[in-house]
């Protein structure tokens, strides 16, 4: 038998009611949701929250503990987003710009420039990154022409030309 919530909601239903009304993102409501049927009686068990909300048992278990020990502030408070930190340096992006937009550059790939941002910074700029940063910022589409084939003949492609 699953164990009944036994938790007292310092807010009133009224500020709830509100702040779930004007709150954005789904996580962010549900959370405080949580609280409401916690607060107006209308369930008693985790699991019949998780149900209701579409959540596991163990996410509910997790928020209230959260709500427990830090409060309502804390659990209201959505902190995913990742790691969003800059991998290129300023100096680095405006030396990108100059080179991209550059109209007489003999860059022909990603991996070129690349190698002129170590040599001439002395910066190493991950490839993955510099590739995202031009699509992103400058819509470049840098290629390197290939051969159709590297071991075509010659002479027995003009068998095939018409006069």
């Amino acid at each position: 038998m699953p164990k009944k919530i036994i938790l007292e909601i310092a807010e009133r239903v009224e500020f709830l009611q509100r702040e779930h009304s004007k709150s954005k993102g789904l996580l962010k409501k549900d959370r405080i949701k949580t609280l409401l049927y916690i607060k107006e009686g209308k369930f008693h068990f985790q699991s019949d929250i998780g149900k209701k909300l579409g959540r596991s048992e163990k996410t509910i278990r997790g928020w209230l503990q959260q709500y427990l020990n830090d409060g309502y502030l804390s659990l209201v408070e959505v902190k995913s987003g990742g790691n969003n930190t800059k991998t290129i340096s300023e100096k680095a992006q405006f030396f990108i710009a100059e080179k991209v937009n550059n109209k007489n550059t003999t860059i022909t790939s990603y991996v070129e420039l690349q190698l002129l941002i170590e040599e001439e910074l002395g910066e190493k700029v991950f490839y993955g990154a510099l590739y995202s940063h031009c699509r992103r910022n400058y819509k470049t589409k840098l290629k390197v022409a290939r051969k159709s084939h590297h071991k075509k003949d010659e002479t027995d492609e003009e068998l095939f030309k018409k006069l």
